[in-house]
This record gives structure tokens, C-alpha cells and sequence, in this order.
């Protein structure tokens, strides 16, 4: 490894950290790169370019991480060909980023993830590398064929709900990690167990006519093909 990516990844690291505790917007590049101990004032600039880029090298890498482990877990799922369970593949969406918590000592990315998700920071993934996120693809696409009952637009919006509530759970779970430091390993199981539970209830919920009577008259069917944008089923504006 070169010096220089030393220097980058390094960097990298005490931005995760600035941002999950203050904000993306309250930190600048040159605070970052003071906190990372570098002489050059323009380090952080010269290494990312930009404020939207360095949050992107900081998301592709931490998310790439757990998407490793979702694509294991898929691949068990998957095997001798049949079709997951509407209870698997919650527990395949939700269990792999949960378990970073305990992976990582201090863990910083779930409050990260958090802050990612308030706009415009959301949309600043949209150019993110896919490959980070492909294994949230694939379980957005196998609810999409199994709830194909549902309009397009409930779908999207309730994944949207059961994400925002999964981050914003886990950022508070990984806060509250860093002050107790005991018992961390059966807190995050529980939480896990209940968002994963939530999740499937959100998803089955019967569409109320108070619901049904605001659809547009011809609802668009969910469609079965892999366009379910990650990126805006984290964010606050997703699904609305």
C-alpha cells in the first residue's frame, strides 16, 4: 500500500467518524483534514475533490463490506434453485448490516448511513460504484415478484419506511453501543430480530380503502425487472 493510500483511507476514517457524530454539512474538508493530523490545509481536497465524492468513497467501502456478506448469505438462500421466503429475505436485508455493528469495534457507519440519508446527501450516491449495493438489488427485486400484488407505488413506499426505520434504529443502537459497552452483542440481536419483524409487517400490511381510495385510478403494477433505486429507498424523500 502507498503512502498516498494510507493517507486517503486514514482520512477517510476520521470523516466517517465527524460525519455520524455532527453532520455531513457541519464538517468541511479542511476541518477533516486538521482532525487527520495532515499539514497541507488542501489534503482532503487534493485526495477527494469534493465533499459529495469523499462521502461516496466512504459509502462504496463500508456498504461494499456488508453487501460481501448479504451476496453469502443469498447464495445460501438461493441453493438447489428455489425461491426465498418473504421472512428470508427481510432477515437477508436487514441481518448482514445489523451485524456490522458488532464487526466493528466503535462502529460509526450506521449513524453515517443516517446522516447519508437526509437530502441532498442521498442523491449524492446516485453515482455510487452498483457493485456495493448489488445484493440490495436482488432482495428489493425478490419482494417486488413476491408482493407483485401490490400497486408499484405502496411497495416502494413501505420499503422505503422499513429502510429509514432499520438505519435510524440502528444509528441509535450503535450511539447507545458507545455509552453502555456491555451486553452489545444481544442488544443488536434483539433489535435485529424486531426490525426484521417489522419490516415483514410493514410489507403485509393489508391496503386500507382510506389508502386505496388516494391511488392514482390505474396503478402501475410492480414491476419485476432490477430497477429499485437504493439510493432513495434510504432517503426521506423516498417513495413520496
Amino acid at each position: 500500500m502507498t503512502r498516498g493510500s494510507t493517507t486517503r483511507e486514514a482520512m477517510a476514517e476520521v470523516a466517517l467518524h465527524m460525519f455520524a457524530e455532527r453532520g455531513i454539512d457541519a464538517v468541511s474538508l479542511r476541518e477533516i483534514t486538521a482532525a487527520s493530523g495532515q499539514r497541507n490545509k488542501s489534503a482532503a481536497q487534493y485526495h477527494f475533490g469534493s465533499k459529495e465524492q469523499l462521502v461516496r468513497e466512504i459509502f462504496e467501502r463500508h456498504t461494499g463490506q456488508v453487501d460481501i456478506r448479504r451476496q453469502h448469505l443469498l447464495a445460501t438462500l438461493y441453493e438447489n434453485g428455489r425461491e426465498p421466503s418473504l421472512e428470508e429475505l427481510a432477515d437477508a436485508l436487514i441481518r448482514p448490516l445489523a451485524g456490522a455493528l458488532i464487526e466493528q469495534e466503535h462502529s460509526h457507519y450506521a449513524r453515517f448511513l443516517a446522516q447519508v440519508a437526509i437530502p441532498p446527501w442521498t442523491v449524492a450516491l446516485v453515482p455510487a460504484d452498483p457493485a456495493a449495493t448489488q445484493s440490495v438489488q436482488t432482495v428489493f427485486s425478490a419482494i417486488a415478484r413476491l408482493l407483485d400484488d401490490l400497486p408499484e407505488n405502496i411497495l416502494r413506499t413501505r420499503l422505503a419506511l422499513a429502510m429509514m426505520l432499520t438505519v435510524r434504529a440502528l444509528a441509535a443502537c450503535e450511539h447507545a453501543m458507545e455509552q453502555s459497552g456491555s451486553d452489545n452483542a444481544r442488544r443488536v440481536a434483539l433489535l435485529t430480530a424486531n426490525l426484521i419483524d417489522s419490516t415483514i409487517g410493514i410489507l403485509r400490511a393489508p391496503v386500507s380503502e382510506a389508502t386505496r381510495s388516494l391511488l392514482p385510478p390505474d396503478p402501475e403494477p410492480v414491476t419485476r425487472d432490477d430497477d429499485w433505486p437504493w439510493h432513495l429507498l434510504i432517503g426521506a424523500e423516498a417513495g413520496f
